[in-house]
């Protein structure tokens, strides 16, 4: 019997202690449209083809013969879904290993930290580009925000979720879907949660050409074109989609809410119940049957003072780990919507979904521990240095088989 926990061994304790119900629990409290989605751990072939059909036959008419010359086929086209890559580390020092030679379960205490730290930053990238187009944009450079100056002010303040300090950014004029990131870099030294700014280590103006309401990137995220997973940003645009668009592989163009969804907005403003009451019922016209609404945590604020006495709460919980959530109740036309949070939803901004539409297909789990051997190895040794290395990741991007009945919305 060995009589130290080496690397294989590790390797095999961890597989027990990272079960998939534990991930769940690391986590979904890191976004609850996440805990939400119907998971697929199947995602195999190179893409994944995912098909609409968006027109029916027009052959009709109340004269036979002119109905039967105008007879059209069924319209049908389709996206070729790619997989997104998405890595975190956590590192061990040699010497740790052999300093819990005579208690196995030191070590193991020592590596959850850790691990547990990788996970929550893998877990975190995930929630983040679920709200976004694929570019892996974080936040954007706000107005009022001196260029020769270490202070960056967000845009959305509420995007400060975004941010840790340490982190080393990009800067680019696009959303990361095209264009190139700017030359340099600069490294958050601090963030102020309640202002919304980030204090870093040189002046803005240091990387070059930027301006205000650049786009901001985790460093590594932006190295070729919508890099990161593809998320409801892209499925249903702010923005209708315009001829020449290209998603993966379908110019939406034609029929853009059928194939790009629903885009709503209260044309008086008014309250945050009215615009999705309506909104719901704009849904239904097209067929969805909405049954969940995200909004930023500081909105649902809004809307729960706004409804007062009428606000009705449920709780969920989730059959895959040991967690729930509270979801505010709102009628819709095809029954109850739940009204739960997200801190990485935009701020000013609310998604309307038919869940059953959605899938998250990932090759096996996601996140998970990368990189297992036949032997159950998942420590790596550096080469470079005294110490081992645990990868944590997946492979996968978020499918939607009906995106017209769905919406965003803005308040």
């Amino acid at each position: 019997m060995a009589s130290s926990l080496d690397a294989a061994a590790l390797g095999a304790v961890l597989k027990v202690q990272y079960n998939q119900k534990k991930v769940n629990n690391l986590c979904y409290r890191e976004s609850s449209f996440f805990a939400k989605l119907k998971k697929n751990q199947k995602f195999g072939g190179k893409v994944e083809q995912v098909t609409f059909k968006y027109g029916n036959p027009q052959g009709r008419g109340a004269a036979f013969a002119v109905a039967q010359g105008n007879i059209t086929t069924s319209v049908y086209d389709a996206v070729n879904v790619t997989r997104a890559k998405d890595y975190a580390f956590a590192n061990i020092e040699g010497e740790m290993i052999d300093a819990a030679k005579d208690n196995e379960y030191a070590l193991l205490d020592g590596l959850k930290s850790e691990i547990d730290g990788a996970f929550y930053t893998c877990a975190r990238s995930i929630a983040n580009s679920l709200f976004q187009a694929g570019g892996g944009a974080r936040g954007k450079i706000g107005a009022s925000t001196v260029l020769a100056s270490t202070l960056l002010v967000l845009e959305d303040p509420n995007s400060v979720v975004n941010f840790e300090k340490g982190m080393v950014l990009n800067l680019s004029a696009t959303d990361g879907t095209s264009g190139t990131k700017r030359t340099g870099t600069l490294t958050v030294v601090g963030v102020d949660r309640d202002a919304g700014t980030l204090t870093l280590n040189a002046n803005i103006s240091t990387v070059g050409s930027a301006i205000q309401g650049d786009y901001i990137f985790q460093n590594g995220d932006f190295e070729t074109a919508k890099s990161m997973l593809t998320g409801l940003a892209g499925w249903i645009p702010f923005v209708a989609p315009a001829p020449g668009d290209n998603f993966f592989g379908l110019d939406r163009s034609s029929d853009p809410t059928r194939l790009a969804g629903i885009r709503f907005t209260q044309s008086s403003g008014g309250p945050y119940e009215e615009t999705l009451i309506k909104c719901a019922a704009r849904v239904d016209r097209e067929g969805g049957r909405p049954d969940t609404v995200i909004m930023n945590p500081i909105d649902y604020g809004q809307l729960v003072v706004a409804m007062g006495s009428k606000v009705i709460i449920d709780n969920k919980q989730l059959p895959d780990a040991d967690i729930g959530f509270r979801a505010l109740q709102l009628n819709g036309p095809k029954g109850p919507m739940d009204v739960i949070t997200d801190a990485n939803c935009p701020s000013g901004y609310f998604y309307m979904l038919t869940m059953s539409t959605w899938e998250f297909k990932t090759l096996l789990g996601a996140p998970r521990i990368l990189g297992e051997t036949g032997d159950g190895l998942k420590l790596l040794r550096n080469p470079q240095s005294d110490s081992y290395q645990l990868r944590v990741g997946y492979y996968g991007n978020l499918l939607c088989d009906a995106p017209g009945w769905n919406a965003v919305g803005k308040l």
